[in-house]
């Protein structure tokens, strides 16, 4: 069956492709029949290979370019999540900084507590030894009139007055002692208490900046999580864009295979088939040898027209009529393969083989034999139509006959009638399609033939 197939897309290489394109240059479009049974000459199949390489080639640069793009974001954010690391562990050390400094301004509060309640029971007892020292001052004045003297005087003897001197003394010096040291610990309790209430509003104001700092960090990773988050997203965006273009280069990758095994295929074939025409025409000139005069056609035409070669070696395919209405080129987007030959009164007119050769293919079916402005859908759109190969290398097609005279397999000499003019498949009016193939690839008809 794959045999088959190749075959098939060989004798449609041969008739059906270069018929369709010459059909959709000389009308406005072919049927989706006709499409379908088309094949790619080797020499469309290398242009459209030679196009996706193309294509292949620009996909890779795009490819490169996003790849280049998605590493620069890549980069990018990785550096911004370096940012956000050594912001995150700046804020970790400012929170355990401010959490020593509560911890410093609880112990400093607690310590002010502690001496507030030391300044006040030492301002009690200072107060109350003060209040005992007033009545002691009191005492003392209020027998002021025992003078030293006095005291000298009441002594029982000189001992006894020394002892009651010496004792006066001690009291004054133990009284200015007191007053001194409880003096001295008001002032040092009260030094405490200024320092550490200085303390605490230097830790509170240092507590208010790390906050503040604190609060400027969290703004900053906020800032930086944004636009990490962008970068995240044109990531994602180029990493799709890029898998898009890697499926995209994927499949012209695979059609360019498909093509490439098709392209094999299609020279196996052709020269499989030029090796067999090689030797029908060896085979058909030995026989030629044996018989007396020329060698007589292998089909009942119904007659042979004796016509000029040109140098090229081609005869005008339509004797007795020169008219064309429609050139070889571009034209509505695509390519007409051939000409169409056209005059007055042609309908009906004999179609000879422009060369001698092996007909490889025929088409007799079509029964639509008037014009039109859509294809019937016969003959691939070409209605009734002969395909015949010349010496291997080259090959001609008629199309749009209104019937065909010969059969595939026989060898016709140039001149041999091989159908009748018609407007059978897609045609608008009576002419006969002609086309040149060399190697496979059509040509200009007009480099071969003349009328």
């Amino acid at each position: 069956m794959r045999k088959l197939a190749v075959t098939q897309k060989i004798l449609t290489f041969l008739c059906c492709t270069a018929v369709s394109v010459g059909a959709v240059a000389a009308y406005p479009a072919v049927t989706d029949r006709c499409q379908d049974a088309s094949a790619k000459t080797i020499q469309e199949i290398q242009e459209e290979r030679k196009a996706n390489n193309e294509k292949i080639a620009a996909l890779q640069s795009q490819i490169d370019s996003l790849e280049g793009d998605k590493n620069n974001e890549q980069a990018y954010q990785d550096s911004l999540n370096e940012q956000i690391g050594i912001i995150q562990q700046n804020i970790d050390l400012l929170n355990q900084e401010l959490d020593a400094i509560a911890l410093d301004i609880d112990a400093t509060q607690g310590n002010i507590v502690l001496l507030d309640e030391d300044i006040t029971s030492q301002q009690e007892e200072i107060d109350k030894n003060i209040e005992l020292f007033k009545q002691r001052l009191c005492a003392m004045y209020i027998s002021s009139n025992e003078s030293s003297a006095g005291v000298i005087l009441g002594s029982d003897s000189f001992y006894d007055m020394m002892s009651r001197v010496q004792m006066i003394n001690r009291i004054a010096e133990h009284d200015d002692e007191l007053i001194d040291n409880i003096l001295g610990e008001i002032d040092t309790l009260e030094q405490s208490k200024s320092e550490m209430e200085t303390e605490k509003l230097s830790l509170e104001m240092k507590l208010d900046e790390q906050e503040v700092r604190k609060l400027e960090k969290a703004d900053e990773i906020s800032a930086l999580t944004t636009q990490l988050m962008k970068t995240q997203s044109e990531i994602d965006r180029l990493a799709l864009a890029q898998q898009d273009l890697e499926r995209e280069k994927a499949d012209i990758e695979a059609d360019n295979a498909t093509l490439a095994a098709e392209q094999a295929e299609i020279e196996a074939e052709i020269a499989r088939q030029q090796a067999i025409i090689a030797e029908q025409q060896r085979q058909a000139a030995l026989a030629a040898q044996q018989q007396s005069g020329g060698y007589t056609s292998t089909y009942n035409g119904p007659m042979t027209y004796d016509v000029a070669a040109g140098a090229s070696g081609f005869a005008w395919p339509v004797p007795g009529h020169s008219g064309i209405s429609s050139y070889y080129g571009y034209r509505w987007g695509t390519l007409h393969g051939g000409i169409d030959i056209s005059d007055g009164g042609i309908m009906g007119a004999p179609v000879v083989a422009s060369k001698s050769g092996t007909v490889t293919r025929t088409n007799n079916s079509c029964t639509h034999n008037y014009g039109k402005s859509y294809s019937c859908g016969c003959g691939g759109g070409y209605g009734n139509y002969v395909v015949i190969s010349h010496d291997g290398t080259y090959s001609t097609l008629y199309g749009h006959l209104t019937s065909v005279t010969v059969s595939p397999g026989d060898y016709v000499n140039q001149g041999d009638v091989i159908g009748y003019v018609g407007s059978t498949g897609w045609s608008t009016g009576e002419h006969l399609h002609f086309e040149v193939y060399v190697n496979g690839g059509r040509y200009d008809p007009l480099s071969y033939v003349s009328p």
